[in-house]
C-alpha cells in the first residue's frame, strides 16, 4: 500500500512540475494613444494603454492583432487584450507591460 501511495504522490508531483504557471492577464481596456518621446532608454516610445483604471505602455505591437497601428488612429480604441510584467531588466519599469494579443472590442 505505501509503494501504491509513494508512486500516485510521484506521479502528481509530475504532472505538477509539467504545468507551466503563466502570468499572462486578460481583459478589456483601451489604447488611448503614442508616446512620442524619443530617447535611447525604454523608458520613452511606445503606446499608451488603459488597463483597470491605470495608464501603462507597451513597445511591441503583436502580430496577432486587427488593428492597423500604421495608419492614422482615432483614440481611444476599446480593446480585449493579454499582457504581462516583462520578466527581464525591463520589468523594473512599473508602466512598462509585454501586450501578447490585442483586438477591438465588439
Amino acid at each position: 500500500m505505501k509503494n501504491f501511495i509513494l508512486l500516485f504522490v510521484l506521479v502528481g508531483l509530475c504532472f505538477a512540475a509539467s504545468c507551466e504557471k503563466s502570468d499572462l492577464k486578460t481583459g478589456t481596456a483601451k489604447v488611448t494613444g503614442i508616446d512620442f518621446r524619443k530617447c535611447a532608454s525604454p523608458y520613452c516610445s511606445g503606446w499608451f494603454i488603459e488597463i483597470d483604471g491605470e495608464t501603462k505602455r507597451f513597445f511591441e505591437i503583436p502580430s496577432n492583432t486587427d488593428i492597423d497601428f500604421n495608419s492614422e488612429l482615432e483614440f481611444p480604441i476599446p480593446v480585449e487584450v493579454e499582457w504581462e510584467k516583462y520578466d527581464n531588466w525591463w520589468g523594473d519599469i512599473e508602466d512598462l507591460i509585454k501586450v501578447e494579443k490585442l483586438d477591438t472590442k465588439d
